[in-house]
């Protein structure tokens, strides 16, 4: 019997993490719960301390299983759900691993300089 799983993220639009963290779920093509928590409340830290431990999103939940940080659930999820999601060749597979983790590590950087704008806009024409 498959656990349900829930993902516990902050604004999509704010949370590179928390997107991350989706858009590997829906690659994946396995369903599951989503719980935006607003990342701009006094309460913020509270609601999301009641998911994660380490009161960050993204979280998952996989009934008894919590796995928290963006990169560790991308890769509990093509473990357990997606092995097509990284690539076969070993060495491939490694090299975008790398690339992942590099580009997650300079994330801070870039949100601090303000250079990298996650808004987004959507025009609907009538």
């Amino acid at each position: 019997m498959m656990s349900k799983l829930t993902l516990v993220i902050g604004n999509k639009n704010y949370s590179s993490w928390s997107l991350r963290a989706w858009l590997t779920m829906k690659q994946a093509g396995v369903k599951f719960t989503e719980i935006k928590i607003p990342l701009d409340t006094h309460i913020t830290h509270q609601e999301i301390l009641k998911y994660s431990p380490t009161g960050l999103v993204p979280v998952l939940l996989d009934g008894d299983i919590k796995v928290w940080e963006s990169l560790a659930i991308c890769e509990y999820v093509a473990e357990k759900f997606a092995n097509f999601l990284w690539p076969k060749d070993r060495e491939a597979r490694a090299v975008a691993r790398a690339i992942s983790a590099e580009m997650h590590a300079g994330f801070p950087n870039l949100r601090k300089a303000n250079i990298c704008p996650w808004i987004v806009e959507v025009v609907i024409q009538r």
